[in-house]
């Protein structure tokens, strides 16, 4: 799986348009925080220069999908471990749906944005 659906592709393509794409760490940050309509909602107006500033985020009265994707963002950006493996893999605490976005993330911070986006040459 690469995005949630065509609405999450449509708002991260457009949310990174003017980032630094060889940043990985915002490119994964991004992916997660636009899978939802109502993550990005609470996180657009943290957008400052560009970057994402993921510990500006407050979320409160929320769905346990967007806290989900909102932690492991965070744990993308800081390096904590607020999900854990053993989180990862219960199937009873992450929809696979929820695992496969966060999995994606993770290819992106390690081998950059190219793995959901094909560079012009791939198109061709």
């Amino acid at each position: 799986m690469q995005f949630k659906n065509s609405r999450h592709k449509r708002r991260f393509m457009g949310v990174i348009k003017p980032m630094d794409q060889k940043d990985k760490t915002q490119m994964a940050v991004a992916f997660l925080l636009t899978a939802t309509k109502a993550l990005w909602d609470r996180s657009r107006i943290c957008m400052i220069n560009n970057k994402i500033l993921v510990h500006r985020i407050h979320l409160n009265h929320t769905s346990e999908e967007v806290y989900v994707l909102y932690c492991a963002a965070k744990d993308i950006a800081f390096g904590t471990t607020l999900i854990s493996v053993s989180d990862l893999v219960d199937e009873e605490l992450l929809s696979k749906e929820l695992y496969l976005l966060i999995f994606t993330a993770l290819e992106i911070k390690r081998f950059g944005v190219g793995i959901v986006i094909p560079s012009p040459q791939e198109k061709k």
